[in-house]
C-alpha cells in the first residue's frame, strides 16, 4: 500500500510512504518460504515499512527462545536482507504477539515489523496495547509522529577549508573606510558590515556539512568499527550456531557495549564539567 501526501508526511520532506504487509507461508522444500526476502526488502529513499506474520522466531525480540539449525537458516536470509537495506526491527524484545489458548504451548513473536532509515525517525512506538481480537494473535499498534528533534542547519566545515584559495582571497580583501573619530553608532555599524564580509568570504570557500539525525556525539570511528565486527559475527552465528561462534557473538558484544558505555561516561562527564547556566 502506498500513501502519498502532496504537503510532505508528518511534517518530512517525504511526500509518498510503502507498506507492505506478510504473510509467510512455510514450505518443506528450499528455499523453505513462498516469498523471497528481495521482494520485501529493498533499497529506497522514501519510508518504508515492511511488517506482518513472518511465522518466524526472532531471537532479538524473542531472547527466550532456542531455535534449530533450519529456523536460523530461513531468518537469516531475511535478516541479512533487512540489514543490507539498513532496516530497523521495531518489536520490543520481549513483547510477545501470540498467546497459544491451550496451556501447554508457551507465548511466541511472530509478527516482526521493520522501518528503512527514512522511516525510522518518524517511528514513535511499537506496542501491544489491544486486547486479542477472539484469535491466539494480538493486534500491534506502530505510533509514527514528526521527529522530536529538528536538525540544526548546516555548517561550514572548517576542517576542510581552501587554504590556497583562501589566502589569496584575503590579499585583495579590504574593509570600508573609516572616520579618524566617528560616532559609536558609525563604529557599531562599520564593523558588523566588516565581519559580515570576512565571514561570507570564508565560508564561500569552505564546505557545509549537515549533521546525521542517527549521528551522536559520543560517535566515534572505533565505535563503528566494533558495531561492525558485532554485527558480522552475529550473521555467521545466525548460518553457523555452533558454540565457537556464540562465543565470539558474545564476546564482541560484551566489547561494543563495554566502549559504547565508556564514551557515553565520557562525554556526559566533558559536558557537565564544561556546561554553562545557559547550556544546561
Amino acid at each position: 500500500m502506498n500513501v502519498f501526501s502532496p504537503e510532505g508526511l508528518f511534517g518530512s520532506p517525504h511526500r509518498s510512504l510503502r507498506v507492505t504487509s506478510v504473510y509467510l507461508l512455510h514450505t518443506n522444500r528450499p528455499p523453505y518460504c513462498c516469498i523471497a526476502p528481495e521482494r520485501l526488502f529493498s533499497s529506497c529513499c522514501h519510508p518504508h515499512l515492511v511488517l506482518g506474520d513472518f511465522d518466524l522466531h526472532d531471537p532479538q525480540a524473542d531472547t527466550c527462545r532456542s531455535l534449530s539449525e533450519r529456523e536460523f537458516m530461513i531468518l537469516a536470509r531475511y535478516l541479512d536482507a533487512a540489514f543490507d537495506f539498513t532496516y530497523n526491527l521495531l518489536n520490543t524484545p520481549g513483547v510477545y504477539t501470540r498467546f497459544p489458548f491451550d496451556t501447554i504451548s508457551r507465548p511466541s513473536v511472530l509478527h516482526l515489523a521493520f522501518a528503512n532509515t527514512a522511516l525510522c525517525p518518524l517511528v514513535s512506538s511499537w506496542d501491544i496495547p489491544l486486547p486479542s481480537t477472539s484469535s491466539n494473535h494480538v493486534p500491534c499498534v506502530i505510533t509514527l509522529k514528526p521527529p522530536s528533534i529538528m536538525l540544526p542547519p548546516p555548517t561550514p566545515h572548517w576542517a576542510l577549508l581552501d587554504l590556497h584559495a583562501v589566502g589569496k582571497a584575503l590579499e585583495d580583501f579590504t574593509t570600508l573606510a573609516c572616520p579618524a573619530r566617528p560616532t559609536p553608532s558609525f563604529l557599531s555599524r562599520w564593523f558588523d558590515i566588516s565581519s559580515t564580509r570576512l565571514t561570507s568570504l570564508l565560508t564561500a570557500h569552505a564546505p557545509s556539512k549537515v549533521p546525521c539525525s542517527r549521528s551522536k556525539p559520543w560517535r566515534s570511528p572505533r565505535l563503528s568499527s566494533l558495531r561492525r565486527e558485532y554485527h558480522k559475527f552475529a550473521r555467521i552465528s545466525r548460518l553457523d550456531p555452533s558454540p565457537l561462534n556464540w562465543r565470539n557473538v558474545k564476546s564482541w558484544r560484551r566489547t561494543y557495549f563495554k566502549a559504547s558505555a565508556s564514551a557515553k561516561k565520557a562525554h556526559w562527564s566533558d559536558f557537565l564539567s564544561s556546561g554553562t547556566l545557559q547550556s544546561l
